[in-house]
């Protein structure tokens, strides 16, 4: 293959033997030598966290104003986590969530790093053709894009192109996850399209979870955040502030300590005040002594220790309001002294013991005070004998001094109880409400459950020492409202092929099958009898990319080839023609709009790719998919050119009965056409017979994994074999049914409303007997297995089935032969005998006991779409 990173010379190369080489930084080497300083290695991991973004983003802002980086992030992505940098796995998401809430960008800046990644950037306004964002409107908390249940080529092409147009277009206030259950299918294509996008792309993207739901990560805001050191005080607070900001403590480092909560303030004035009245009636009691002591006649040195006994020695539970206290108060302020202050006698400890431990605390101002009082009386105020000496100015001088260093001391002592860091040890160790705070994995039930009566709650990561870091808050308000988050649907449209949590929304879809739906508010949708989900994508980007792509073009280049068609006659040529007026318009009004080619080739040859897939290369199509599919392969060979071309057209056939089948062998042999799909399904060939061998040997494989539970009552599956593969499976069929009816079973055991199982072996033609247009007779046939379980419903979801089934089919199967595993005389060989009266039917001896089994045969290549020939008979569970 011709390995190009971009088109920047004509390149005449068949489209299947281009590859595009995923571009890499260029100043990734340079940009990791940081990485290996001892200043980035000395740092926290939360601040190794911020310096890798910081890296990342600056390497996007300094990247070309025209950009597609998707594979350069991910390169650098895969090189922190190999050279483990980051402790914790470094992926999309940990970007994205940093983008969100510390990149400190604005919203503009924001789209612009967005943009670069997605290699699209246009007015957001234009994304609402896929997603309803009408007025530029923007949905609380993450965005998730999915695929449905063991997805195949088309949801996952699909889904991802919608993915990295959500994040493009930042749906949600959260994250925007790609959710592809189970991860990539095992398919040739896999591989390529992961080498021309990105090698790391399955790694740092897709969540593979079966289940969607959503986690703190999804929630997590810094709107309205202010962080407090533990010193403030709580009158410092305003009432607004309180009200409507959340306020956590954090330490010099930055590190969390606490919630602060508006209804914290009553709660802790359980204990503060009871503390502030033990203070208030010191500090009464030392006035009224003092001035009782200094009213005495004939005062000494003597008189001092009663006095002191009668101030400092008193003990605190003995103090006028602690004798008021219930019992409730006791406890609180006995805790409140040992645990907060350090006061081992607690409640039992006298005045003395408290300022000495406030001083411990570096609360000093009455212990100040009562060493000024110990000297007052060795200070000159007394005669060598110890007498008080008359001099009323001195003395009323003095104590003035001490009652205002009083005042002081215990104002010291007061506000100690109104500082944050106090309240809130007061809130846990005293009160012993147990602090609550949320990690970046709690997810809605337990948010939900620990948020109780909180307004709010802080999210926080752990440090390597210990601490813990707050990253942001989720609000209740939030976490309460009915949609948290919201999904798009790509390639299915109900909620049997997704387990969503309730909490979540569906406000997209995009689909070619039968749909259930229901909103509570009005989605974007789009829904087609097409054959592939990507033929709608593909059209969606042709109206988009027409706006403001230049087809990799320069504007001179546009004008040139303007030129040489200014006197156009054939039908190509005017379209041709018509395409560079096109181009022409965006070139005059694309201003800072882009879309780039790499972005563009890649979307076309995907979808390409996945359209060939879906139609079994072509042998289920309708007009529409022809015409996406030639104008997919135009748009290829134009950007591999950097000349607008047009390589196929349908001009020459007649537009009759047999127009669509002469279509499709006219795209099939057209040369670039068929460099792009031999290679993919020459290893598709191979890749079966290698997929049924591991089956057999009961070893990871995906002949079963391509089922569907449909209509709340029936599973199908669908195997795909080429005429190549038939020898080996018929060797070993009644093994391949065994290993089915063995996961039909444990369906049903796990649940009992699914009772219709139904498989389809189906024959695809090769590469090779499409480009050659030679597909069968094939001397094989194809099967349809159905089982049920013993039960009533069972048998009447059967009889159902089959009612309207052999009706669907009487124009596609001429003969059809039956073969049972079950007696003659059974109900179940009698729901089949009343519907298939003339059918051929034989029995064998049952491998399968206590299990029954139907094999439906018929020609080869005849029931071909399960979507159109199997979805439409299935019976609905019936409530």
């Amino acid at each position: 293959m011709a390995k190009v990173s971009s088109f920047s010379e004509n390149d005449s190369s068949l489209l299947g033997e281009i590859f595009r080489e995923p571009e890499k930084f260029p100043t990734i080497d340079s940009a990791f030598v940081f990485f290996k300083d001892k200043r980035f290695l000395d740092l926290s991991l939360r601040k190794r966290f911020r310096k890798i973004n910081e890296m990342l983003c600056g390497l996007i802002l300094k990247a070309t104003p025209h950009s597609f980086l998707l594979s350069a992030v991910l390169d650098f992505i895969d090189r922190i986590n190999r050279e483990k940098i980051a402790k914790d796995p470094f992926n999309f998401s940990s970007f994205e969530f940093w983008l969100n809430n510390f990149s400190e960008l604005s919203d503009d800046d924001n789209y612009i790093i967005r943009a670069k990644i997605a290699g699209k950037y246009v007015p957001r306004s234009d994304y609402q053709g896929s997603f309803p964002i009408g007025m530029d409107r923007v949905y609380n908390g993450s965005h998730f894009v999915v695929a449905h249940l063991s997805p195949d080529i088309d949801t996952m092409i699909a889904s991802f192109w919608s993915w990295i147009d959500a994040f493009a277009a930042r749906i949600g206030t959260g994250q925007h996850q790609w959710l592809l259950p189970n991860g990539p299918p095992d398919s040739p294509f896999t591989n390529i399209f992961r080498n021309m996008v990105s090698h790391h792309l399955f790694n740092y993207i897709p969540r593979t979870t079966r289940s969607l739901t959503l986690t703190s990560m999804d929630l997590v805001t810094q709107r309205n955040l202010v962080k407090k050191s533990g010193n403030t005080f709580t009158h410092a607070l305003s009432s607004h502030d309180s009200r409507d900001k959340a306020i956590i403590l954090v330490n010099d480092q930055g590190n969390y300590l606490g919630d602060w909560h508006s209804s914290d303030v009553e709660l802790t004035r359980q204990v503060a005040i009871p503390f502030k009245s033990c203070l208030r009636w010191f500090e009464n009691n030392l006035h009224t002594n003092l001035i009782s002591l200094f009213a005495k006649r004939n005062l000494s040195i003597q008189d001092f220790p009663y006095f002191y006994f009668s101030i400092f020695e008193v003990k605190i539970k003995d103090c006028e309001p602690a004798l008021e206290f219930n019992e409730k108060q006791k406890i609180y302020l006995n805790d409140f002294f040992k645990k907060i202050i350090g006061l081992e006698k607690g409640f039992e400890g006298n005045f003395n013991d408290l300022i000495q431990s406030l001083k411990h605390f570096s609360i000093e101002k009455m212990a100040d005070f009562q060493s000024s009082l110990e000297k007052l009386f060795h200070s000159d105020l007394f005669d060598s004998e110890g007498r008080l000496k008359e001099n009323r100015p001195e003395i009323f001088n003095k104590l003035e001094r001490l009652i205002h260093q009083l005042d002081e001391a215990i104002q010291e002592a007061r506000n100690y109880v109104e500082r944050l860091d106090i309240l809130l040890m007061v809130k846990h160790k005293v009160l012993k409400v147990p602090q609550t705070y949320l990690t970046l994995r709690s997810d809605v039930e337990e948010m939900r459950n620990k948020m109780e009566n909180h307004d709010f709650l802080s999210v926080v990561i752990n440090e390597l020492n210990e601490e813990l870091f707050p990253v942001g808050i989720v609000r209740s308000a939030d976490l309460w409202k009915e949609r948290l988050g919201t999904v798009s649907f790509r390639d299915f449209c109900n909620f049997e092929e997704v387990k969503m949590a309730s909490h979540l929304e569906v406000i997209s879809v995009i689909d070619h099958h039968k749909n259930t739906l229901k909103t509570n508010s009005v989605p974007s949708v789009l829904i087609s009898d097409v054959q592939s989900c990507n033929v709608l994508l593909a059209e969606q980007a042709f109206l988009l990319n027409d706006k403001y792509s230049l087809g990799g073009m320069t504007e001179l280049q546009i004008d040139e080839q303007i030129k040489s068609l200014i006197h156009a006659e054939t039908c190509s040529e005017m379209r041709i023609l018509q395409k560079l007026l096109q181009r022409r318009i965006a070139a005059k009004n694309k201003k800072k709009f882009y879309i780039h080619p790499n972005r563009e080739y890649c979307e076309y040859f995907s979808f390409l790719q996945a359209i060939l897939d879906d139609t079994d290369l072509l042998t289920k199509v309708s007009l529409r998919d022809l015409e996406c599919i030639a104008q997919l392969l135009n748009r290829l060979k134009s950007l591999s050119l950097q000349q607008e071309a047009e390589v196929i057209s349908f001009d020459h056939i007649t537009r009759d009965s047999n127009f669509i089948d002469r279509a499709a062998h006219c795209l099939l042999q057209q040369e670039d056409m068929y460099s792009i799909y031999k290679h993919v399904y020459s290893l598709r060939e191979k890749s079966v017979e290698d997929n049924l061998d591991l089956c057999l040997n009961n070893h990871e494989s995906n002949i079963f994994i391509d089922a569907k539970e449909q209509n709340g009552c029936a599973r199908v599956g669908q195997s795909k074999l080429f005429s190549q593969n038939f020898s080996f499976y018929l060797r070993h069929a009644n093994e391949m049914r065994t290993i089915w009816l063995e996961k039909s079973k444990e369906v049903f055991k796990k649940h009992h409303d699914i009772d219709l199982h139904i498989h389809m072996i189906s024959t695809i033609a090769s590469a090779e007997e499409v480009y050659r247009n030679q597909i069968g007779p094939y001397e094989h046939q194809d099967e349809l297995w159905i089982w049920i379980p013993p039960t009533q419903i069972a048998h009447t979801h059967l009889n159902s089935f089959l009612a309207n089934f052999q009706h669907g089919i009487q124009k596609t199967i001429s003969q059809l032969s039956l073969e049972f595993y079950e007696q003659e005389s059974s109900e179940f060989v009698q729901i089949f005998t009343q519907h298939f009266p003339t059918s051929s039917k034989s029995f064998k001896v049952n491998p399968f006991q206590p299990e029954t089994l139907a094999i439906l045969r018929f020609n080869a290549g005849a029931l071909n779409s399960r979507k159109s020939m199997i979805t439409p008979f299935l019976p609905r569970l019936l409530v």
